[in-house]
């Protein structure tokens, strides 16, 4: 099929719209009225089609088209209307339209502002993914549902503000949003998505309502410009590797409902130097490699540490175990080569969560125990210094 010749058509409401090429695959289409594509209905509806070309510039979409005589409400978009439409600037839809269609806009380079009308209640799946050049977006209150990766890799969206009436955000929807530098968050939000927020590299700040009870994966991995984060008092659970390589992040606190954690939780946060929580067991790989972290006080009661906790806190110096802690798991404090001083607060000795028949290098592997000094009670001190790998450390002394 033919390219055709770049040519500009004139709609009735005096706006332009630019036709430079014709898609080799396209879809089905009733009407080319003013330059766009219509799927025409006996009940006198219109849907904006893809049609066989491709939108450029600035489009308008009307209220009313009339075709043969007969006038036809416009009461939607079909899937991919606008996607790959690479010249496409702008797009104002009209009131009436209730979805943003999947890919409606997906693969957009150039469309830097979108007018969404107020009857908008979902924003469907990918349907402004890629847009590079979008710099903002206003969602209408009334909006209930933003779909898988809406808005993935808008890289040029510097600020989001989501009405109330948004109750479910999808997964990805807004990861790769590198310039984006704030969020506000609805109230009727509960769930944070799976990556929702990842790799937003100048996200520094985050406002989380009351209200939200989970944070899922990933959701805000690879924030590095989040340096502080306040989350609310509703929370429960947070999964696998949330605040995963947030290297700017410094501090932060743990509300005490929070229930589960997941593995790698801080992981590679390598500026973070205290946490305030209260968790009954600390997660698999949670602070590997914070170089920042230089005390560590773990919470009374916990029980368990799980396998390389703080796996590489190679600035880790003081570090303090509470009594109530029963089991470490391998590798939990791995290479952490600038260990001086433990204190050990348990009355019985911590051990393995299975049998081994030695336990040294397993819990300390990589690490010198030789120099640093273990501290216990009294009268547990003969336990610490025949049991492995207690019995390693280059002075063992009693707790004051």
């Amino acid at each position: 099929m033919l390219l055709l010749m770049a040519m500009t058509l004139v709609c009735g409401c005096s706006d332009e719209v630019e036709i430079t090429e014709e898609r080799l695959a396209y879809e089905p289409y009733d009407a080319k009225i003013d330059g766009i594509c219509y799927q025409l209905s006996d009940s006198k509806t219109a849907i904006v089609s893809a049609g066989n070309v491709y939108y450029s510039g600035d489009v308008v979409i009307p209220a009313t088209v009339e075709y043969k005589g007969d006038s036809y409400r416009v009461t939607g978009i079909s899937e991919k209307a606008f996607a790959s439409c690479e010249q496409l600037h702008s797009v104002v839809l009209p009131e009436g339209i209730t979805s943003i269609p999947s890919r409606m806009c997906a693969w957009c380079y150039n469309l830097k502002s979108v007018t969404l009308p107020s009857s908008i209640t979902t924003i469907g799946n990918e349907a402004f993914s890629n847009c590079t050049s979008l710099t903002s977006v206003t969602i209408p209150d009334g909006v209930e549902e933003i779909g898988e990766s809406a808005f993935f890799c808008c890289m040029s969206l510097t600020s989001l503000s989501l009405p109330n009436s948004v109750k479910t955000i999808k997964w990805r929807a807004f990861t790769g949003c590198a310039n984006l530098t704030s969020v506000s968050l609805p109230k009727n939000l509960t769930r944070i998505p799976s990556e929702c927020f990842a790799h937003c590299s100048r996200l520094s700040s985050v406002s989380i309502p009351e209200g939200v009870i989970y944070i899922s994966n990933h959701s805000f991995s690879h924030c590095i410009s989040l340096t502080q984060l306040t989350l609310p008092e509703s929370l429960k659970s947070m999964d696998r590797g949330v605040f995963e390589n947030c290297t700017g992040l410094t501090s932060i606190t743990i509300p005490e409902g929070v229930e589960q954690l997941g593995a790698l939780l801080f992981a590679e946060c390598t500026h973070l130097t205290s946490v305030e929580w209260h968790p009954q067991m600390v997660p698999e790989g949670a602070f590997k490699n914070c170089t920042g972290l230089v005390e560590v006080k773990v919470p009374e009661g916990v029980t368990h540490i799980q396998a390389n906790a703080y796996d590489g806190c190679s600035n880790l110096s003081t570090l303090t175990l509470p009594g109530t802690l029963e089991t470490i798991s391998p590798g939990a404090f791995k290479d952490c080569g600038s260990l001086k001083d433990v204190y050990c607060l348990c009355l019985y000795v911590p051990t393995l969560p299975f049998p081994a028949e030695s336990t040294t290098d397993l819990i300390f592997e990589n690490t010198d125990l030789s120099t640093a000094t273990l501290h216990v009670p009294a009268s547990a001190l003969d336990t610490y210094q025949t049991s492995s790998p207690w019995s390693d450390f280059g002075q063992i002394v009693t707790l004051p």
